[in-house]
């Protein structure tokens, strides 16, 4: 039988039997032996292509796409080595992620729509201030829209928010009833602040201004005040109204008997700032037998209803008994101070964001948080006194 003979071919170890390994096509042999392999060699500190997708920073930093979109957007799971080193790579290389080309693609966009009314408010700057330092520090921006309280203009904003694929939204002080709500809110996320009415579904933040007007007709009335008037607001506004006419049958009166509580309004609602309370004062003093205690819609209109008074020779509390709400700096600085209610509202902010981060799974928080009513603070100052009937009974007992 014949032999076969088996031939061994070497194919990519680069030797061969006679002699030594030349280099492969392209490449250039080491020339010493401790010279370190190319793999080794320093990555470059810049693309050699522009940066102008989260994909293109990915393969630049050698990361999965899916950690740096989860990386930008600030996800609780990502290492803080990874997320710290996604952000200096952003800013070395100028890169910020189209939010409007994420949201087509069905990406989250880092954007929060945020709905709010009158911004000539210093108390819903201060809420806006609040809300804003918040979502910076979890990598969210907001986008801010003004409602003048129009029910179509609110429902536009809430639309445009929608085709701006935004992450989540925060309403405040929403008009629109629950039931609206729930229609155009449906499929989104976010937190509503302070609304009308509450939708289903949707978390929500409530000051529990039942509370807040019991402080101050409780107080009013421990002074000896019987007969009460509410300046810059009515029975239109149902989140303070109800709560008043529960605070007088609490103590024992009757709201609907005769000058036990009269409104103050102008015909045409401005601003509810300093100029408005001085028109209020005229109408207060245009009644002939003003009521002793007057409760006012906000501290910038108490301020220029007190103003409005002294005008006309009238002294606070020697005369009225004035209360404010929402505790702005300036009640502190007025002759007389000003008693008022504190809304909290740095409390409620942060708590919104909380929720919004829940909402869009993005809290660190084990602890999941409801819907929450916030408790006011009540602040007695300079501007409440006994009723002049309480002061004359005093004096004749002296």
């Amino acid at each position: 039988m014949a032999k076969r003979t088996l031939r061994t071919t070497t194919r990519t170890t680069g030797k061969s039997a006679t002699g030594p390994a030349r280099p492969r096509s392209g490449r250039t042999a080491p020339k010493s032996a401790g010279a370190a392999p190319e793999s080794a060699a320093p990555r470059p500190t810049r693309p050699d292509r522009p940066v102008v997708s989260t994909a293109d920073l990915a393969r630049h930093l050698d990361l999965s796409e899916w950690t740096v979109s989860r990386a930008i957007n600030g996800h609780p799971e990502v290492k803080a080595a990874t997320r710290k080193r996604v952000l200096e790579a952003m800013q070395e290389l100028g890169f910020q992620p189209n939010p409007h080309a994420r949201g087509l693609n069905g990406k989250a966009t880092g954007l929060v729509g945020i709905c709010f009314g009158d911004p000539r408010n210093s108390l819903v700057i201060d809420k806006i201030a609040t809300l804003e330092e918040f979502l910076r520090r979890h990598q969210l921006r907001g986008i801010l829209a003004i409602t003048p309280h129009d029910l179509e203009s609110e429902l536009r904003i809430i639309s445009d928010f929608k085709h701006m694929r935004v992450d989540g939204m925060v309403l405040i002080q929403s008009y629109l009833s629950g039931a609206v709500l729930d229609k155009a809110l449906r499929g989104c996320k976010g937190v509503l602040v302070d609304p009308a009415e509450p939708a289903a579904g949707f978390p929500y933040i409530h000051l529990n201004r039942i509370r807040a007007m019991r402080f101050l007709v409780d107080h009013l009335y421990s002074l000896g005040h019987r007969e009460f008037g509410t300046v810059g607001f009515s029975d239109n506004n149902r989140w303070r109204w109800d709560g008043i006419l529960a605070a007088l049958m609490c103590n024992s009166l009757d709201p609907g008997a005769p000058r036990v509580l009269r409104s103050y309004e102008l015909p045409a609602v401005g601003a509810e700032a300093y100029a408005e309370g001085v028109e209020l004062a005229q109408l207060v003093l245009a009644d002939p037998k003003p009521p002793s205690a007057l409760i006012v819609v906000n501290d910038r209109v108490a301020a220029g209803l007190m103003q409005g008074l002294r005008d006309a020779g009238k002294h606070v509390p020697h005369d009225f008994s004035v209360t404010g709400f929402d505790n702005l700096p300036v009640g502190r600085t007025l002759r007389p101070t000003l008693t008022t209610i504190d809304q909290q509202p740095t409390i409620a902010m942060e708590r919104a964001g909380e929720m919004l981060l829940q909402q869009l799974g993005l809290s660190t928080d084990p602890h999941p948080h409801d819907n929450l009513l916030l408790d006011p603070v009540f602040h007695m100052r300079e501007s409440t006194g006994y009723s002049p009937r309480r002061r004359a009974d005093m004096a004749s007992h002296a």
